[in-house]
């Protein structure tokens, strides 16, 4: 039973802690990947840039699957700018495997503001993935439709590919969304994986909005395990 409380313990540490997406990500859009029911992974992710008018964002998330192709997110986002801002990011998305190589990804955040007393951003996008098994890549396409401080609104397009360079090792990717509001922008960078249960992600995001400054962002994922596989261990050792 310790390690299931150290477990929970963790994660509650780190959605308590300090936004960015909480779901599994190509960079910054969504991807197509879930987890099995019960499995964990603890993510941190940091957003940033070093000059004129600097700023750091830090988003620790649990990511848990729950069954059917579905996966639940919670993360606490610190934005350190003019001021801190906090807000929560509540996510969940559902894949549909159509065949082999193609997946079909709904999903929705919601993101209440914690410090401002302002209303939730929201999140609702759809996309298609693709796998080329020739040449190890995946191409993502789809719409989104978002609303800042109100109910979704404002609608645009999501482009993503991830690209395989050294099997289990080194991926290539970048994702798009576009229109030319705040927040979004082109992501590029490399997701390094120096050991199985372990992720790095690194990339430079190019904004959209000329009033965005170029940042960049670092993020960490650790799988932990299956919960319910954990609980059923610490019994049988009672």
């Amino acid at each position: 039973m310790r390690k299931v409380l150290v477990t929970l313990l963790i994660a509650l540490t780190l959605g308590l802690g300090n936004v960015a997406c909480a779901n599994q990500t190509i960079i910054s859009v969504p991807s197509s990947d879930v987890l099995p029911s019960g499995e964990i992974i603890l993510k941190q992710s940091n957003k940033f840039t070093p000059w004129h008018e600097s700023f750091v964002s830090l988003t620790p998330s649990v990511i848990m699957g729950t069954g059917k192709g579905t996966e639940a997110s919670f993360a606490v986002g610190t934005t350190l700018d003019d001021g801190a801002s906090v807000k929560l990011d509540l996510g969940v998305k559902k894949v549909f495997r159509i065949g082999k190589s193609t997946r079909f990804t709904v999903g929705g955040r919601l993101s209440p503001n914690l410090t401002d007393g302002k209303n939730p951003n929201s999140f609702l996008y759809a996309h298609g993935s693709y796998l080329i098994k020739k040449t190890r890549t995946t191409l993502t396409s789809g719409v989104y439709v978002m609303g800042k401080e109100q109910a979704p609104n404002m609608t645009g397009a999501i482009v993503g590919i991830d690209q395989t360079i050294i099997p289990n090792r080194l991926r290539v990717v970048a994702d798009w969304m576009s229109r030319g509001d705040a927040g979004n922008s082109l992501s590029a960078g490399l997701k390094i994986r120096p050991h199985a249960q372990t992720s790095i992600t690194t990339a430079v995001l190019i904004p959209n909005c000329n009033d965005d400054r170029l940042a960049f962002s670092v993020s960490v994922s650790q799988y932990v395990g299956n919960i319910f596989e954990l609980i059923k261990k610490d019994k049988e050792n009672l």
